[in-house]
């Protein structure tokens, strides 16, 4: 394995625990003084941590938690995998653009918050925040999709040309590819080519 792509299997587990961590996180916040109180309200991927509204507002978790996970073990498994059937690698691939998905939904959802509490123009403004787990799963996914494309490394065939016009292709790969002393090539000896009798 190149240092390339074991640089890439090592930031693909960095994303996958970024995921995974982003997930137990303040998700976001929402926050209203009302005459002298401060009255707060947050929630992770999972749970609501607290709720000082009682309910008044019917908000709930931003629930990214089980498809952000379900990224993270994709990502880690194929790693895990692609260090024996090299094909797996797609998977990290596959599991970085799911992590991405994740991460735009989870901030729609709270964008589409901060709109429908406009919509309800209370006589005091709401204070609403991205909290930091959502932060941190966009930092998982960026991390995640140049992980995954340095974890693929494809073969790079540049061309280079003689002096007589003869091109050249050079294929850089691994070197557990090709046995270290080639492959048996099977040689027949040529059979002498009898002269012709002179009379």
């Amino acid at each position: 394995m190149t240092t390339r792509r074991l640089f890439g299997a090592v930031l693909v587990f960095v994303a996958a625990g970024l995921a995974v961590a982003a997930t137990f996180l303040n998700a976001y916040s929402v926050q209203v003084d009302l005459q002298g109180r401060t009255l707060r309200y947050e929630a992770s991927a999972w749970v609501t941590e607290r709720d000082d509204f009682r309910g008044a507002l019917m908000l709930g978790p931003i629930e990214y938690g089980e498809p952000a996970v379900g990224a993270a073990l994709v990502m880690a498994l194929a790693t895990v995998l692609a260090f024996r059937i090299p094909a797996a690698r797609v998977g990290s691939l596959l599991g970085a653009g799911l992590l991405a998905g994740v991460a735009w939904s989870a901030v729609s959802s709270v964008q589409g918050t901060i709109s429908k509490l406009k919509e309800l123009e209370a006589p005091v403004p709401f204070d609403i925040e991205q909290g930091d787990g959502v932060t941190m799963l966009i930092v998982a996914a960026g991390v995640a999709v140049v992980s995954a494309v340095l974890h693929q490394e494809l073969p790079r065939q540049p061309r280079e040309t003689t002096a007589d016009g003869v091109v050249i292709h050079q294929i850089e790969a691994d070197e557990s590819e090709t046995p270290p002393y080639g492959f048996p090539v099977i040689v027949e000896p040529l059979e002498p080519k009898e002269e012709p009798k002179s009379d």
